[in-house]
């Protein structure tokens, strides 16, 4: 009976859990649903919109998919100096707002003296600074994938036809999690308006954006978001179907034996020369064309005020972000332990909700804030509703890391605390969140980076006179000097690197928690 009673008890945390998660939309798909509008939400601004979109997410999978499977390749397989925070460091464009390496790029494209450069800019430039940002995902994805391959496997394969073996089947067997990667990469681009608006590529993002601006209709709004996000999922639904199992076992499986890097004296010096360039094009020469302006103008002063004006807001919703994000995925991580289908399940609705288009939340909390009384503005209106707002948005990815280290944690603890009749809040407070402490805290970062990064979320429910400072620059880079907005990029960009380099000593604050004093 208890047994049966701890299941139950399992079970409705976890359909809580989601059911908050998928709150945020619910008013606005209500409301569209309900009512009419005089704009019909198929327009043929809006269906070409979804088109240049589509083709946009086309390419961007595909450019993820041809940088960030073969990096990600010899990344795993072969050892190179500095192998570990160079892996780290190539999820920096990815923790970055779009408009961010956009604004670089387009100013090394003005500069006279490097004329030589390729001018990136239109639906080119787009799926290049989107295809960048998105590499990281497949790159990464594959080097998850050859973690679960066992060092007995790469030894047989390299005794039986050399190097080109052991990269022929390792890269058959993380295509398809590669694949699924670099697909919700181009997907997740559907619903990026930075990069669409500094190119001028029409793109669905920026029609809802733009229309919600000028007409304030949530009705519109809200069929606008409810097709782009009919079309995510129409989109995201086989994917999760075929290769959810194979995206799942990579990212949360462990092997007893795992590979161990091969120092070989070619293959090793070409993934540091993969992963150098890769950092260089999509990090560094971005961050070059930042710094252009800032030199020939420089304005940190007010670019400081302007940081230090924004700083609370973007650290309350940041870190408020992460604090939900990271209690919410510890919950369901703890909940699914023992239940590989459950942690399907989880994650198969974490992944669709990350999928679908950030405004269809946004908006939505603000329709409810626009009719709701003025005894809830607390939570309508306030710091807490961005936070809230920004840590179920994220939660996915949370939840995916602390499921990650929850699976890794030896199940004969808890066996043992069982057996000699240990209270379970004890063994949660003495054993498991101990152990957990470095995966909670790498979470949190990263939640914290990715919440920054969201300026839509952000931008539809910011309380008056409290922004964040990437919508600080996303709003004033318009009608500001360069020097200025170049400078305040540059401090994010900073803010981001130190975020990272935080992350990057978490390794051995997890090798100490591994076993219990």
């Amino acid at each position: 009976m208890g047994k049966h009673v701890r299941a139950v008890f399992r079970f409705c945390l976890v359909a809580g859990v989601l059911c908050l998660a998928l709150a945020p939309a619910l008013p606005l798909v209500f409301s569209a649903l309900a009512r009419q509008s005089a704009e019909p939400a198929n327009s043929t601004a809006f269906r070409h919109a979804m088109l240049s979109s589509l083709r946009l997410g086309a390419g961007v999978s595909v450019l993820a998919l041809l940088i960030g499977l073969p990096t990600g390749l010899l990344a795993a397989l072969y050892a190179f100096p500095a192998r570990r925070p160079l892996l780290l460091f190539q999820a920096f464009p990815l923790l970055l707002p779009s408009f961010l390496p956009c604004i670089g790029w387009s100013n090394l494209a003005a500069a006279r003296w490097l004329a030589w450069l390729p001018a990136v800019d239109g639906f080119a430039g787009c799926l290049l600074v989107l295809g960048l940002q998105s590499a990281p995902l497949p790159l990464l994805a594959t080097w998850a994938a050859c973690q679960n391959l066992t060092a007995s496997q790469i030894d047989a394969a390299r005794l039986h036809g050399g190097e080109k073996s052991v990269l022929k089947l390792s890269a058959r067997a993380c295509i398809p999690v590669a694949t699924l990667a670099a697909l919700l990469g181009g997907i997740l681009s559907l619903s990026d308006p930075g990069a669409p608006l500094i190119f001028g590529v029409r793109s669905v993002a920026t029609e809802i954006r733009v229309q919600f601006s000028a007409w304030h209709d949530y009705d519109l709004a809200g069929r606008e978001c409810l097709m782009l996000a009919g079309l995510v999922l129409l989109l995201t639904g086989p994917l999760l179907l075929v290769g959810l199992r194979s995206l799942a076992t990579a990212a949360l499986a462990r092997q007893t034996r795992p590979v161990i890097p091969y120092p070989h004296p070619v293959l090793s010096r070409l993934a540091l020369a993969g992963l150098g360039i890769l950092l260089f094009v999509a990090a560094m020469l971005p961050a070059f064309g930042l710094c252009l302006p800032a030199m020939q103008n420089p304005m940190f002063a007010r670019a400081g005020q302007k940081v230090a004006a924004t700083a609370s807001p973007t650290l309350i919703f940041a870190g408020g972000a992460g604090v939900v994000a990271v209690t919410l995925a510890t919950l369901l991580a703890l909940a699914t332990a023992r239940c590989p289908h459950g942690q399907l399940a989880v994650l198969a609705v974490l992944l669709a909700l990350l999928a679908s288009p950030p405004a269809l939340a946004g908006i939505g909390v603000s329709r409810l804030a626009t009719y709701a009384p003025a005894q809830f503005d607390w939570l309508t209106r306030g710091d807490l509703t961005v936070a809230l707002a920004l840590g179920l948005r994220f939660l996915p990815v949370a939840t995916v890391g602390m499921m990650r280290a929850v699976g890794s944690m030896p199940v004969s603890w808890l066996d043992a605390g069982r057996v000699h009749g240990v209270a379970p809040a004890k063994i949660l407070y003495r054993v498991i969140l101990p152990y957990l402490t470095a995966a909670i805290v790498a979470s949190l970062l990263l939640v914290m980076v990715l919440a920054a990064a969201d300026i839509t979320t952000t931008q539809f429910l910011q309380p008056v006179g409290r922004q964040s400072l990437p919508v600080a620059i996303f709003t004033v880079m318009a009608n500001s000097p360069d020097g200025l907005v170049a400078s305040l990029c540059l401090l994010y960009l900073a803010w981001v690197a130190v975020m990272l380099a935080a992350a990057a000593q978490l390794p051995r604050l997890w090798k100490w928690k591994r076993s219990p004093a």
